[in-house]
């Protein structure tokens, strides 16, 4: 027994040791980068790399500065060099384990992403989750933004990814590091958060279309919400919709709970999609209402209302994904191959014109359980 104990607590030294921090650099020779912005340079052949740095204190409850970050931006063949520059102008050691947001420019975005993001894919350092955006305009630009709050904008930026996709159609937090690997390695399209700098704040909506890893177009707000639920990632957000004259106005749901499940099937020898939806929601305003109905009366025409607006909206942005940029972003590609190999192994040379040629089949169901303190 005395023997047993001995070799564990022998073990667990051992493990203390192995696991001491004496290579640990102190946090003030760190360089904090939160958050990184790329752009095209000034020369066409280099990249233009813009570090958002938090000062060391800024990681220091008890520590005050005037200036919580700054920004350096260098020019480059690539994010290694511009790294590398970084090095030589500062005393301090640059490090990503702490960045928040990668942003990329609308130039750049065009070009291609794959060369540029390969030390991003590569270097251990980065978190997978850290989240991606395609600017609408220079990248740097929204680093350089002033914004009322203490937070740092790297921080803000990544907050607002995170929060407001869980409570917005119009906007998809659904692209990651980890995520953009696999749709480089498995060569899927794939769309990112459309963010657009404004004169004092900027806008957080819609999203950028990419196909074989370059942005070929938009998505607007409606657009980015028919993407979602053809996609699957609906959750919950805000629907409005323009009542009939004798109704009112117009009125807002708000879905607390949803689904979507888009399926292919082969139908005489052509792709049809099959999106399935359910929405279960409550009416938040009715503005200018007209009229008195019942209960009974009233909700299955508001249902009837928001299910076409549903339905349209989605049939849109599936038209302009479809004949406009040619790009499958809902892996309808993988999907095909799954439910019917035999059908790809022989038409697999045929895939883009199987895809532009797809028809869309939509069954949704939208419930409004509650109509607020208003009796009708």
């Amino acid at each position: 027994m005395a023997r047993k104990t001995g070799i564990l607590l022998l073990a667990m030294t051992l493990l203390f040791i192995s696991s001491s921090c004496w290579d640990q650099r102190p946090i003030e020779d760190q360089a904090f980068i939160i958050g990184l912005a790329l752009d095209k340079g000034d020369d066409p052949d280099m990249i233009k790399v813009t570090f958002q740095i938090a000062q060391p204190q800024a990681f220091v409850t008890e520590a005050k500065s005037e200036e919580s970050f700054w920004n350096i931006s260098e020019e480059a063949e690539d994010i290694t060099a511009a790294q590398n520059q970084l090095i030589r102008i500062m005393n301090l050691t640059p490090t990503l384990e702490h960045c928040q947001i990668i942003l990329i420019g609308e130039d750049l975005a065009r070009e291609g992403l794959h060369d540029y993001l390969d030390f991003l894919l590569r270097t251990h350092e980065i978190r997978r989750a850290v989240r991606i955006g395609v600017v609408q305009g220079k990248a740097k630009d929204i680093l350089d933004m002033k914004y009322k709050t203490d937070l740092m904008p790297s921080f803000v930026i990544s907050e607002m990814m995170d929060q407001n996709s869980r409570f917005t159609f119009e906007l998809s937090d659904f692209m990651n590091i980890g995520k953009l690997h696999t749709a480089f390695t498995g060569a899927y399209d794939f769309a990112l958060v459309r963010i657009v700098p404004l004169e004092e704040k900027l806008d957080m909506s819609g999203g950028g279309i990419f196909k074989n890893e370059k942005l070929v177009g938009w998505l607007s707000n409606e657009e980015m919400m028919g993407l979602r639920f053809l996609r699957g990632d609906v959750g919950t957000g805000y629907l409005t919709v323009d009542l009939t004259e004798d109704l009112g106005k117009r009125a807002m749901l708000r879905i607390y709970e949803s689904q979507s499940i888009l399926e292919p099937e082969i139908r005489d020898n052509r792709l049809v999609l099959r999106l399935k939806i359910r929405a279960e929601g409550d009416i938040t305003e009715i503005v200018d209402q007209k009229g008195r109905l019942s209960e009974s009366e009233f909700l299955p025409r508001i249902e009837n209302l928001f299910r076409e607006d549903i339905e349209k909206k989605i049939r849109s942005t599936f038209a302009k994904l479809q004949q406009e940029y040619e790009s499958d972003v809902f892996q309808l590609k993988e999907k095909l191959q799954s439910y019917y190999p035999e059908y790809w192994q022989q038409n697999a040379e045929g895939w883009d014109e199987i895809y532009r040629s797809a028809r869309l089949e939509i069954e949704a169901n939208v419930l409004v359980r509650r109509i607020g303190e208003i009796r009708y």
